[in-house]
């Protein structure tokens, strides 16, 4: 369980933030999804609260969501991956094409602080 978080860029728009980076995986993918926890880049957010909405994809044709947990904060939002054909990443291993995947992208839009 470990998805690694770098922000490449930050945009402050009028309302919104909007984070811009990459994600690399290693160790395990648990069922339900992978913790996606944006604790780890706090020093780049002007934000306290969940994000907004997230987008993640990689090149693999695997499809990444987000899930949004309950209540949502930070550190608590999934990454749930589905494989090809649209079944659920087996818990386990990453498997190499996700681990050597260097160009898993996201990004986040979060509501500003005010």
């Amino acid at each position: 369980m470990a998805l690694a978080l770098t922000v490449v860029s930050v945009d402050a728009a009028a309302d919104n933030l909007y984070i811009f980076g990459t994600v690399v995986a290693s160790g395990s993918y648990a069922t339900g999804g992978d913790t996606f926890d944006f604790t780890t880049v706090a020093s780049a957010l002007e934000a306290s609260q969940a994000p907004l909405q997230v987008w993640i994809g990689g090149t693999t044709g695997d499809g990444y969501s987000f899930v949004r947990a309950a209540p949502a904060t930070l550190a608590n939002g999934k990454i749930k991956i589905n494989t090809a054909s649209n079944t659920e990443l087996a818990a386990g291993a990453y498997p190499a094409r996700i681990t050597g995947d260097t160009n898993i992208q996201f990004a986040a839009t979060f509501a500003k602080l005010i």
